[in-house]
């Protein structure tokens, strides 16, 4: 399954009645175990963006947050930590991974790119320490251009509860560099490192330092991944505001001249767009 195909099989998933929600989630993760190492990456890429053809808080939806929960599941994998989802639940993790020396939980975010502001609610660093059941460490894994840019509640709690924080372009530059990584601790221990601090740019770095130092590249190595996921991010922002000129057309279609202003009104699609573009 390539990511260009994500949305489909969620699509056909949800269409086929037969399968329970968690089968929909097996499926998903099957999938993905099929994945080369640099389809994985293409996945990471990409990865975070809930497409605006699905609806809001549909089944669809929730087939996708599978989707992502089997991604980090594979990811962590492919860094030599055998991992797996867990089946839905509201109070517990959906990712665990162990090794001969830890354990490890999970969680993945995804947001729409017409989503305004998110705050820490969206993020639910403290539920990921409470929902660890015994884990020694605790990962959330979000989309880089995502997460609180300045300041916020997240990276106080994240340090406070040793829960680290992780872009999905920080898991593709693991993977690309994981021959050099002969230990991961460093990372799960950044927490433990640093004063609790809301400032985002202290905690970034300090992910960064380490991220280096355990795979051996430098500063230029991780701009040139993240500028790579940038130009991705440009590629999905064209494709979802396409998806919205596209319902534009399909109501201009409709007769009685009112109806179709009102129905663009009520839609909030210029809104939409204009978020979406803030991407750019």
């Amino acid at each position: 399954m390539k990511y260009n195909e994500v949305l489909e099989v969620v699509l056909q998933l949800c269409a086929d009645e037969s399968l329970s929600f968690v089968q929909k989630g097996a499926v998903l993760e099957q999938e993905l175990k099929k994945c080369t190492t640099e389809e994985i990456i293409e996945h990471l890429l990409y990865a975070g963006v809930i497409p605006e053809k699905i609806g809001h808080d549909s089944t669809e939806e929730k087939v996708f947050a599978k989707y992502c929960d089997a991604l980090l599941s594979r990811s962590l994998s492919e860094i030599g930590i055998p991992s797996k989802t867990l089946e839905a639940r509201g109070d517990a993790a959906d990712v665990i991974g162990k090794t001969d020396k830890y354990s490890i939980v999970g969680d993945a975010k995804a947001f729409r790119l017409s989503r305004t502001a998110k705050n820490q609610k969206d993020f639910k660093v403290e539920a990921l320490n409470q929902w660890r059941q015994g884990a020694d460490y605790a990962c959330l894994l979000g989309p880089i251009y995502q997460y609180p840019n300045s300041s916020s509640q997240i990276y106080k709690q994240a340090i406070t509860y040793n829960v680290t924080l992780l872009s999905y372009t920080h898991m593709a530059f693991l993977i690309v560099n994981r021959q050099r990584i002969t230990d991961l601790t460093p990372l799960w221990e950044v927490g433990k490192k640093l004063q609790p601090s809301k400032d985002a740019n202290t905690y970034w770095n300090a992910i960064l330092a380490v991220i280096l130092s355990i795979t051996g590249k430098t500063k230029d190595d991780w701009n040139k991944l993240e500028a790579l996921t940038m130009q991705c991010l440009s590629e999905q922002v064209g494709k979802q505001i396409a998806y919205w000129v596209e319902q534009k057309e399909v109501i201009a279609s409709y007769d009685r001249e009112k109806a179709i202003e009102e129905l663009i009104k009520a839609l909030k699609i210029d809104n939409k767009i204009n978020i979406i573009k803030k991407y750019r």
